[in-house]
C-alpha cells in the first residue's frame, strides 16, 4: 500500500502521484537566527513541506530577484 491509497468511504483505490525528479544537492552549512528557525519550523508544519524545500525555494527567489536566475534544466525547469 506504499504507492496507493485506499479510500475507506468508497472502497476505491487512488494512485499516488509520481515522485518528482530530484536535483543534485550539496550540504550548505550556515547558521540562522533563532527567530528565523522557529518561524521556518512553524511554516513547515503549517504547509506540510520540508525545511530543505523551503530554503531551496527561498534562496532561488532571493537570487533571481537580484539578477541571478538559476539555469534551466533539459526539461525546462529551473534547478
Amino acid at each position: 500500500m506504499k504507492d496507493e491509497m485506499v479510500l475507506e468511504s468508497t472502497g476505491k483505490t487512488v494512485a499516488m502521484p509520481p515522485r518528482r525528479p530530484r536535483f543534485e544537492r550539496v550540504q550548505l552549512n550556515t547558521r540562522v537566527r533563532v527567530e528565523i528557525e522557529q518561524t521556518l519550523q512553524r511554516f513547515v508544519g503549517d504547509h506540510n513541506t520540508t525545511v530543505q524545500s523551503s530554503v531551496d525555494l527561498a534562496l532561488a527567489e532571493f537570487l533571481a530577484a537580484r539578477g541571478y536566475p538559476l539555469p534551466a534544466t533539459d526539461d525546462g525547469r529551473s534547478r
